[in-house]
């Protein structure tokens, strides 16, 4: 067996004179808390939001469907104008309603009345009709 020597020192070297050191104590963070936020907190701000965005499209489809009722309306009655208008109009077109403004202006029919035919203007024309009898 070999011969060791053991040397236990009274006085322990160090390079940094002894400063006491200020130590902050961190607390452990309680149980159900994550992090910063509360996932409850979420949950609820989530359904909040939620909620109020619903309510809002709610809203907004209804004021639309009021305003497409409104013109729907519009378009009904202005078809019917149009219906009556077109009526209006084929009375007034029609022989009758001729007839009846001519008496009221005082006009006199016409008693008698002169055709005339037509003849061919160009050369052409008159060697075709001549050819074909």
């Amino acid at each position: 067996m070999t011969n060791r020597t053991v040397v236990i020192r009274k006085k322990s070297f160090c390079w940094q004179p002894k400063i006491k050191r200020k130590i902050q104590k961190v607390s452990q963070p309680s149980q159900g808390v994550a992090g910063f936020i509360n996932p409850v907190f979420i949950v609820l701000a989530c359904a909040v939001f939620s909620g109020v965005f619903y309510v809002y499209s709610i809203n907004q489809t209804a004021t639309k469907g009021i305003a497409i009722q409104q013109v729907e309306k519009e378009i009904a009655q202005k078809k019917n104008e149009n219906d009556a208008l077109r009526i209006k109009e084929a009375e007034i077109k029609s022989l009758y309603h001729v007839e009846d403004e001519s008496k009221n202006l005082n006009m006199v029919s016409a008693q008698n009345v002169v055709y005339l035919e037509e003849s061919p203007t160009v050369a052409y024309s008159a060697l075709q009709t001549k050819s074909k009898d």
